[in-house]
């Protein structure tokens, strides 16, 4: 033999001695080695690699015996490759296997030696193999009759003919093959195939007894169903119990409960089920509905809990304050005591953020003994997240609504619609328009989500809508609502929500004990004063969790407590005060007015500044102002041009000058009629050099001819003006109505003054100085 020849390396397949096979050479150095075994009429090795994965095999990779072999044909192919007919000739050991310049892959071939073994043995065993042989291929290979095995065994005159003939039909595994062809024992290798063909056996002896318990399960009409029969006897055959999943969803619907017309359909479509075929696109399709519609609590809920005063201590317990909620929802429990069937109210809470609204739906729902669920409106732009997504949509499922009852397992949960001010639209839809079914007690009995397509009774759900404000949500949604107003916390009210709430809830987020912080209750309001100014007290909680932190920390470190806080101390773990008093000095001068205003956070104070230039005759607005707050701008200074005598004022004021409106925090939009009586207190103080009072604030629409008149938000007004340390506040008469919302503590402790006109309100905030007497014209008449 040549001391290098051509050798190919095969992923997938072992060759034996007289075999003809095709053979696919992909990879380059295997097709190099075919070209120099064709062109340089050079022996060809074909070897097994031990790792099928590896793209290029080294020496310690592939077998030890190999087979030469002769290439008869080829054919090439269009991805480069080249298919080959080869006919196998002997074994041959293979020794350093490398890859060569010119012969591509190549080894050292040797002469592999077969040890006879005793002729009786050799005998026995070559009779079992053709035995076992016979049996197989009768029971397995029904394109292969016996008489052909026959033939082929009769031209192999030789036992190790035959084992190998054998060996290359009944389709061993690659590391068996080879086995067999590394062997050098004719008798171990006779004894070997022989065990390979028992098996080979017994696997054809269990496939045919699959496929006849499938065979009479069947009739012509089914035969797509061959796949499935043969999983079921498969797992009949291994012990497994076999379940029927698509029969069970006949119990499942009996026990749901479902109205006549709903079980009418889930039972169509289980018929129509049953006849789809399981791996077909439309079954899971039609399982996915059948779940969905025996999920939901068509007859299941929760029995209320009615007791007028276990709801009382229920809310108590959750909530400070917030009395005229308690006395809604407990009015709601009265009727439903006297009106089992009655109605469920459509609630909804509007007040700035912090007040509680979320969490006061979630006691709600404490107190009657219900599920709570919430939906998050925030930023939602399609129609289907409240009515679903019809079958034909892949991947469609039902609405929010639908979804939150299935999840809550009966059917009358507290659903809280949370951010209902927040919800927008686009192309997709409109969901506030979807929610007008949903949330009208007359037609929510039948509401049909577009998945389910069916009728589900909402009217036994408790809804419950959340928002900052009112103006954002549509008309025809807000006449569905019934508005109950939270109005922020003041001091006191804070201060106790703190005491009673906040102070066990971080003690047990943070793990310190009760009596390990103690916090005083001056400490505390001086925490509320100088470090928080809003209308809830989300702020106030993160400033004590920050507290809580620092002490377990002390603790942590070895610190003894109890730990007993001072302002000091607040200061030094806080920082110092966010917010402080500056009135006085915001106010000292002429041409400054303090204004009160209401946002979506709640109240604000609003500082108006007014100044003067030599100039052309013009007014100058700034502050990012909206449209009408502008328009109050030039109605306060019409007013006041229109009034100059009455405040001693020359009409060259006017024109020489160019005047300035300001109101600073410019990055913050402002907008609204209410600052118009501010706006004129400030040009008036500006004109006639008389500065406005430090401590009064004013709020109030004026018109040109300089009547005040109403606006909203007083109660939000009032604490703002308190929270930044204003003594009185100037107001229309027409809202000392609104007063009655406003705490008694604040009612007591501040001045209130009510005007029916901007004469009233200048001399409150300015003094009865400003005004100049006016001089009425003499008139003469004439003697007779």
């Amino acid at each position: 033999m040549a001391r290098y020849v051509p050798t190919v390396a095969l992923r997938k397949q072992a060759l034996f001695p007289g075999q003809i096979t095709q053979l696919t050479f992909a990879r380059g150095p295997s097709v190099s080695a075919l070209d120099a075994h064709l062109d340089q009429k050079l022996d060809l090795v074909c070897v097994l690699q031990t790792d099928p994965g590896l793209e290029n095999p080294g020496p310690e990779d592939v077998a030890k015996v190999g087979v030469l072999a002769r290439v008869h044909r080829t054919m090439n192919l269009p991805d480069g490759g080249v298919r080959a007919l080869v006919e196998v000739g002997e074994r041959c050991t293979v020794s350093d296997f490398h890859e060569s310049q010119n012969l591509g892959t190549c080894c050292t071939p040797g002469r592999f030696v077969t040890q006879p073994g005793d002729p009786k043995l050799v005998q026995a065993a070559t009779k079992r193999v053709i035995e076992l042989a016979r049996d197989v291929f009768n029971t397995s290979a029904t394109d292969k009759p016996p008489d052909a095995l026959d033939k082929a065994i009769e031209m192999q005159s030789e036992p190790g003919r035959v084992c190998d003939h054998l060996a290359s039909q009944i389709g061993i595994v690659p590391p068996e093959a080879q086995e067999l062809l590394a062997e050098p024992s004719l008798v171990k290798r006779l004894e070997r195939l022989a065990w390979f063909m028992e098996r080979a056996q017994q696997y054809a002896v269990l496939r045919r007894r699959i496929a006849d318990d499938v065979q009479k399960q069947m009739d012509a009409g089914q035969r797509e169903y061959q796949l499935r029969e043969q999983l079921k006897a498969i797992q009949k055959e291994l012990g497994e119990t076999v379940v029927d999943e698509v029969s069970a969803y006949d119990e499942k619907i009996r026990a749901a409960g479902m109205p006549e017309e709903v079980e009418k359909e889930a039972r169509r479509e289980l018929e129509r089920l049953k006849k789809i075929h399981v791996d077909a696109a439309e079954y899971m399709v039609a399982r996915t509905y059948l779940d969905w519609l025996v999920a939901m609590p068509w007859q299941v809920q929760t029995e209320d809990n009615t007791s007028l005063h276990e709801a009382r201590t229920v809310l108590d317990e959750d909530h400070y304050g917030l009395d005229k909620i308690k006395e809604r929802l407990l009015e709601f429990l009265a009727v439903r005591q006297l009106k089992p069937d009655a109605k469920s109210p459509i609630l909804c809470f509007v007040g700035p953020p912090g007040v509680g609204k979320t969490s006061l739906g979630k006691s709600i729902a404490r107190a009657l003994g219900r599920k709570c669920e919430r939906i998050a409106l925030g930023g939602m732009k399609d129609e289907a997240e409240i009515r679903g997504h019809r079958r034909t949509y892949v991947g469609a499922l039902p609405g929010r609504v639908i979804q939150s009852l299935k999840r809550a397992g009966t059917k009358n949960p507290v659903i809280i619609l949370d951010e209902l001010d927040k919800i927008g639209n686009d192309f997709r839809g409109d969901p506030a328009s979807a929610l007008l079914e949903v949330l009208d007690p007359e037609q929510n009995s039948t509401f049909r989500d577009h998945y389910l397509d069916a009728p589900f009774d909402l009217s036994n759900v408790l809804f419950v809508g959340t928002a900052n404000v009112e103006d954002p949500i549509p008309a025809a949604l807000h006449d569905r609502l019934e508005i109950i107003r939270l109005h922020g916390y003041i001091e006191e009210e804070k201060l106790a929500i703190a005491q009673q709430h906040l102070y066990r809830r971080l003690r047990e987020a943070h793990g310190i004990a009760e009596g390990h912080l103690d916090i005083p209750e001056r400490v505390a309001a001086y925490l509320i004063r100088s470090y928080t100014r809003e209308a809830g007290v989300r702020s106030l909680e993160r400033e004590l969790a920050s507290l809580f932190r620092k002490t377990a920390r002390r603790i942590v470190e070895g610190d003894a407590a109890p730990f007993v806080l001072d302002e000091p101390q607040v200061t030094t773990w806080l920082g110092p005060p966010k917010h402080h008093p500056e009135l006085a000095e915001r106010t000292d001068r002429p041409g400054i007015a303090i204004g009160l205003a209401w946002t979506e956070s709640g109240g604000e104070i609003l500082f108006i500044e007014a100044t003067r230039m030599p100039g052309p005759r013009g007014l100058k607005i700034t502050g990012s102002l909206g449209n009408v707050m502008k328009e109050s701008c030039e109605a306060a200074m019409s007013f006041v041009r229109e009034r100059a005598a009455q405040f001693g004022l020359e009409p060259s004021v006017f024109a020489d000058n160019e005047y300035h409106l300001h109101m600073p925090a410019g990055a913050i939009p402002k907008d609204g009629p209410s600052a118009g009586v501010v706006l004129t207190t400030a040009l008036v103080s500006l004109l006639t050099g008389v500065p406005v009072r430090s401590d009064l604030a004013m709020t109030g629409e004026i018109t040109l001819r300089g009547k005040v008149l109403p606006v909203g938000g007083i109660k939000e007004k009032v604490l703002a003006a308190r929270r930044a340390g204003i003594k009185e506040i100037v107001m229309p008469r027409l809202n000392e109505r609104d007063l009655h919302d406003v705490p008694k503590v604040l009612r007591d402790e501040l001045s209130y003054h009510f005007v029916d006109d901007a004469d009233e309100a200048l001399a409150l905030a300015l003094g009865s100085g400003v005004f100049r007497p006016v001089a009425t014209p003499i008139v003469e008449l004439e003697s007779h």
